[in-house]
């Protein structure tokens, strides 16, 4: 057991030591100020709080309805066959019925009447007419213009036939049953050319080369014999 004579000497040199322990402290605390406030300053941090990113909402995935599937149509299976199918031929156009041509008149389809002008006489010259009437029960045709010369009283031709004046007309002229039709001729005096003349019973129109030519009527007419063309005949007209 130590004596208390001890104790006093052991204190004594225990506080040199704690004084110097409190010096290193504070020497140390010291520093410690000088280092901090030769640090870097420190990053400024935000007061907000930070947002963390939302998820986001799952999207659950609806199934389409199912569709019904579409009727199939059921094709019947060909039938072979021993023979290919015969061609059709498309039926050819009936053509339109042609009407049939009136036929051309003949003298005895005819009835002729000779019809002075004596507004249309002048000097040494004058005009008739020759009316031609369809006496027949159907339809005939004049064509052209009709041959015209005059006969004696037994038909002999004493005279030219007559020269033609005015359009000769390529188609025909249809004379209806009862219809009629003129030609206009001019005659000139027998005197003007000095030839023989003598004075004719009728006058004759022909109407078609063929049979059965010619219509007449009576015409006393003074004309040259001698062959000298002085009548002059012009194609029909129709007469209504």
């Amino acid at each position: 057991m130590p004596s208390l004579l001890s104790r006093p000497r052991t204190a004594a040199l225990a506080l040199p030591v704690l004084l110097a322990s409190v010096l290193l402290v504070a020497g140390c605390a010291g520093r410690a100020d000088v280092a901090a406030s030769r640090a870097p300053l420190p990053t400024p941090v935000s007061s907000s709080p930070t947002l963390s990113p939302s998820p986001s909402p799952e999207v659950t995935a609806t199934s389409a309805p199912s569709a019904s599937p579409a009727p199939t149509e059921t094709v019947p299976e060909a039938v072979p066959s021993d023979s290919a199918p015969a061609t059709a031929v498309p039926a050819e156009p009936v053509p339109a019925p042609v009407p049939a041509a009136v036929e051309r008149c003949h003298g005895g389809d005819l009835a002729l009447e000779y019809v002075p002008d004596p507004e249309a006489s002048g000097a040494g010259s004058s005009a008739f007419d020759l009316v031609l009437t369809n006496v027949s029960a159907a339809p005939c045709a004049l064509a052209g213009i009709p041959g015209v010369y005059p006969t004696d009283a037994d038909g002999v031709r004493i005279g030219a036939v007559a020269s033609s004046f005015g359009p000769n007309p390529a188609e025909p002229f249809t004379v209806q049953p009862g219809g009629r039709a003129d030609v206009r001729v001019l005659w000139h005096s027998p005197g003007a050319y000095g030839c023989p003349s003598a004075r004719s019973s009728r006058i004759v129109a022909e109407v078609v080369d063929d049979v059965d030519p010619a219509v007449a009527a009576s015409a006393e007419i003074e004309v040259c014999t001698d062959g000298t063309v002085m009548l002059e005949a012009s194609t029909y007209t129709l007469l209504g």
